[in-house]
């Protein structure tokens, strides 16, 4: 098995548990700040074994802190866009991160987007539309909004690994730590400790969070960006199918021609394109 098959193994298996966090969160009665505390918990040991096991070497500094606030945000907005409107809608959404990704690169970076990033960005616009034209007569606004917010800090994520000096993996060691801390208190506000909530919560933490971390790190050092994302798209598509079966939640039939064009432009995106093109500069 080559290297580069190996790392389509380890995205597919990355997109996988990742796209388990949609029915985990539905499945469970605490609230937000609760559930992200809970799984960070236990993410944060299974990441820290991880960077053992690795040899990583643990990195602080403005750069790592960015990271830290990213990654922090990102689960926390994902969590609650889950409990406000359909799991179809938030994953669906929060995939509409290339649209972030082409604008930051570009206003920092100083990357321009190029026609492909355009044109995507363009369709995914038009998908996000039909969400939101759903949502005014069936509610849920806010957690479609949260899912985009979601998408950004994500897409903040994402760049930070770019940029020299940073480290991941301690940043995201470090937002574990942080997500329970701030957890804690609204973790002891809980009354319900049943085995469903504790269950879906320790799940969340070992393979939503920490499984699914490792297997990305894992195959972005074999697999080059835009096949990794590619095979990613399992999770937009496995996330609210599971949540259809297990949970019985249904994607609205505007919602789903919404999800269908914003899915059709990230597909559009890593097919035809990298993304950005380097600016020419002149002395």
């Amino acid at each position: 098995m080559t290297a580069q098959q190996k790392g389509f193994i380890y995205t597919a298996l990355s997109a996988v548990c990742f796209a388990t966090g949609g029915l985990l969160i539905k499945l469970n009665t605490w609230s937000s700040m609760s559930i992200n505390g809970m799984r960070s918990f236990f993410a944060f040991f299974i990441f820290l074994l991880y960077m053992k096991l690795t040899k990583h070497q643990f990195k602080f500094n403005w750069k790592v802190l960015l990271g830290v606030v990213a990654n922090s945000m990102m689960g926390i907005t994902f969590i609650m866009a889950n409990k406000m409107t359909t799991a179809a809608n938030a994953i669906v959404l929060q995939f509409t991160l290339p649209i972030y990704i082409m604008l930051l690169a570009w206003i920092f970076q100083k990357k321009k987007p190029d026609k492909v990033s355009v044109i995507s960005g363009m369709i995914s616009l038009v998908g996000i539309m039909f969400f939101f034209f759903e949502s005014l007569s069936l509610g849920g606004m806010t957690g479609n909004i949260l899912a985009l917010v979601s998408g950004f800090f994500y897409a903040i994520v994402f760049l930070i690994k770019q940029i020299p000096d940073s480290d991941f993996e301690s940043s995201a060691i470090i937002s574990f730590v942080l997500n329970f801390v701030i957890g804690i208190p609204f973790i002891l506000q809980e009354t319900d400790w049943g085995i469903m909530n504790l269950s879906t919560g320790v799940l969340q933490g070992v393979v939503q969070i920490g499984l699914a971390y490792i297997f990305l790190n894992m195959a972005l050092d074999k697999v080059p960006p835009v096949g990794a994302s590619l095979i990613s798209m399992i999770e937009p598509i496995l996330n609210p199918v599971l949540v259809a079966i297990f949970y019985g939640e249904k994607i609205g039939k505007i919602s789903f021609v919404g999800a269908i064009i914003v899915l059709a432009s990230a597909l559009f995106y890593n097919l035809r394109g990298t993304g950005v093109e380097e600016n020419d500069e002149r002395a």
